[in-house]
């Protein structure tokens, strides 16, 4: 397993919920000491959301907590207390890097506002990743990724031709586009840290960072002043391309034509002698314009099938198809992903033995080995004590004084 590069760099991580924690993963994952600040009052929203295991609630047993928060210290205390400030307070003087995604203000009402944590450690690097940024027009309004893929316009571009948008759910702003846009704003930072010697403030508004996936349509829009329609899967390059319905419950197939010499292999394996006669289709123009006939044809042919049939018919010819898998599906019937080490499996005190997705990146050949997600508090005295040297007797006077729930 990989060595773990970035031991020594720590994180006073105030980050909850969706993207804030998947960047601060990235780190942890590699070694740095992420310390999550959480409060049993309030807890991290993800931590009572689920899925859980075995449909069971508990604060210890959501899925999508267990996931994005590998390896990573849970130091549980109440915020309000005023006797946390000091606890806090030498977190950061012991941390490298300051990170939360709360709305603008939330952190300054808490006394942690960047020129407070500056004033108490002048190299931080302070990473904040409000919605819309900490100034503007519109930098009062706050979301979650729901709303971000909504007002960039990802919920209006995706959906079928003719219907209602769909959505592609938070998948670009809680997983793609601002976790890895702030990690890689975190590491340039770090980096000018160490030949500078200065710290630098990053203000990632997360409406910013995941319009970038939405650059061709407005880039289209703005030389054309055509906005471009939904399509559902097909593609406004080549046809077919889609997914397409195969015998059986709820199996899919997608299949795509990629360029004039896969299209009279893929009138071979389907049968579609007329289709292959007809001039006029042997260009992905003449194709596009015949679609609605083409995919009708190959939908036919696709629902006497079974998905895997469909695959390997297409595939044996060089014609691009692959069995559109569920989760599970991937989980417990791709050989492919298990040799290439997709997942690792973690032992967790409440929820057992669980398959954790492994970082899509390999390094020198090797993965980076996760370590299982912390219970909520379950390093409050081993923080307390190994990082910021407090005594038994200071542990239990915070205690008593409610600071530390």
């Amino acid at each position: 397993m990989l060595p773990r590069f970035l031991e020594g760099v720590r994180f006073a991580d105030f980050t909850w919920a969706g993207a804030g924690p998947f960047s601060t993963k990235l780190f942890s994952d590699f070694g740095a000491d992420v310390v999550k600040i959480e409060s049993r009052s309030r807890p991290d929203p993800v931590r009572v959301g689920g899925p859980f295991k075995d449909g069971r609630f508990g604060i210890d047993r959501s899925g999508y907590f267990a996931s994005r928060n590998t390896r990573k210290k849970s130091l549980c205390m109440n915020m309000k207390n005023e006797r946390s400030r000091e606890i806090l307070f030498d977190l950061i003087r012991k941390s490298d890097v300051v990170s939360n995604n709360f709305g603008p203000g939330a952190m300054e009402r808490l006394g942690l506002g960047y020129e407070d944590v500056k004033a108490i450690k002048p190299d931080v690097i302070y990473l904040s990743m409000p919605m819309y940024g900490e100034d503007g027009p519109f930098a009062n309004l706050v979301g979650v990724g729901m709303t971000i893929s909504a007002v960039t316009g990802l919920m209006w571009q995706t959906g079928y031709a003719g219907e209602a948008p769909l959505g592609p759910g938070t998948h670009f702003p809680d997983h793609a586009a601002n976790p890895y846009h702030a990690a890689f704003a975190v590491m340039a930072a770090l980096r000018h840290r160490r030949a500078t010697g200065r710290g630098l403030k990053i203000d990632l508004a997360q409406v910013e960072s995941t319009i970038n996936c939405m650059g061709l349509p407005f880039l289209e829009y703005a030389t054309t002043g055509v906005e471009r329609p939904r399509v559902g899967n097909r593609s406004p390059h080549h046809a077919p391309h889609g997914i397409f319905r195969c015998a059986g419950d709820d199996e899919w197939c997608a299949v795509a034509v990629m360029d004039d010499a896969q299209w009279p292999a893929f009138c071979a394996v389907i049968g579609a002698s007329a289709l292959a006669e007809d001039r006029s289709l042997d260009t992905a123009a003449g194709r596009l314009a015949a679609v609605d006939r083409i995919e009708k044809e190959l939908s036919a042919w696709t629902m006497g099938r079974s998905a895997a049939d469909v695959m390997g018919a297409m595939q044996a010819r060089g014609v691009p198809a692959g069995v559109v898998a569920t989760s599970r599906r991937l989980m417990e019937r791709d050989e492919r992903l298990a040799a290439r080490g997709f997942w690792q499996t973690l032992d967790h005190p409440e929820i057992g033995p669980s398959r954790f997705t492994s970082p899509p990146y390999v390094l020198d050949g090797e993965r980076v080995e996760l370590l299982r997600p912390p219970l909520i508090g379950e390093h409050t005295e081993s923080v307390l004590t190994g990082i910021l040297g407090y005594g038994p007797d200071r542990i239990a006077e915070l205690r008593a004084k409610g600071a530390l729930e």
